[in-house]
């Protein structure tokens, strides 16, 4: 008997066993089925409804409409930064300084050692800091000294306030660049040590060995967390709010203070939250498979 008479015999006694497997167990989809996102979608229809037919909930969706683009805005902008800062800070800390000889290696190595401490020293300090204290510091302490600063001695004048959009972009960056950077680090540093010999025998350098061999892989690896932080950054820049920004979270606080109709504003708000989180969450995912099923 050939492989393939072997493999279609195989193949027919196997069809049998999953129709009978699946006649034993008929219930099987009420394991496997998401509840949950069944819950959350007659929630978000009830309240849906609620908004289009209540004249109050309406009312405070149309004031919270100018804060979802705000939000929106920051979160997206502040992650792009942010993984431009972890993808640099994660590829010097997953290379750890190495004696090297000859003058030129020892200088080369100094210059290693100074930078490899310093994305140390920040991803350290970021990451043992609250983001709402990050946004404080930036946004009432180093910004308007950076400002005075290159007013003074170049005459060039800073058009953004500390307690602005871009300055609140800026913190969010630098606070989420340091987690990130541990995210990067974990993923180049996971990619085999001998597919990194091999692409140096090929006579790639450093930077090409990392944009050809090891980054895809190591992106592919760490788009999970990626995606996860990406979600907490968008519910993480509610914090904004305290700088007087106008998103989501500030109009909100306004919006109730005025009508005392804080159920109604912040049931209102946790919808647009959740909504936003479970759209990216969802978009995750899709990537997660589409990158998976390419490799």
């Amino acid at each position: 008997m050939s492989f393939s008479d072997r493999k279609t015999n195989q193949e027919m006694i196997d069809i049998p066993l999953q129709e009978s497997r699946s006649r034993a167990i008929p219930w099987t989809f009420l394991y496997t089925f998401p509840w949950w996102a069944l819950v959350l979608l007659l929630a978000g229809i009830g309240i849906a409804i609620s908004i289009a037919a209540n004249e109050i909930y309406s009312n405070i969706f149309r004031q919270l409409q100018e804060g979802i683009s705000m939000t929106l805005t920051v979160a997206a902008v502040s992650y792009a930064f942010a993984v431009l800062i972890g993808l640099v800070v994660g590829m010097i800390r997953s290379n750890p300084p190495k004696p090297r000889y000859g003058l030129m290696g020892i200088l080369i190595s100094f210059v290693h050692i100074i930078i490899y401490n310093l994305a140390t020293l920040f991803v350290m300090i970021m990451r043992g800091l609250p983001i709402l204290i990050v946004l404080l510091i930036f946004a009432f302490v180093i910004l308007p000294a950076f400002r005075d600063y290159m007013e003074i001695n170049y005459g060039i004048e800073i058009a953004f306030r500390g307690s602005s959009a871009e300055s609140a972009i800026i913190a969010l960056a630098v606070a989420y660049g340091a987690f990130l950077s541990e995210t990067f680090r974990a993923g180049i540093q996971s990619v085999h040590k001998g597919q990194i010999e091999a692409a140096r025998s090929l006579g790639m350098n450093y930077f090409q060995t990392m944009r050809y061999v090891i980054l895809p892989q190591a992106i592919r690896r760490v788009l999970p967390p990626l995606g996860n932080d990406f979600v907490a950054m968008i519910k993480d820049s509610s914090l904004v709010a305290i700088l007087g920004i106008r998103d989501i979270t500030q109009i909100a606080k306004i919006s109730s203070g005025s009508s005392f109709r804080y159920l109604e504003t912040y049931v209102t708000v946790a919808l647009i939250y959740l909504l936003m989180t479970i759209i990216g969450s969802l978009i995750v995912r899709f990537l997660e498979r589409r990158l998976a099923f390419e490799h």
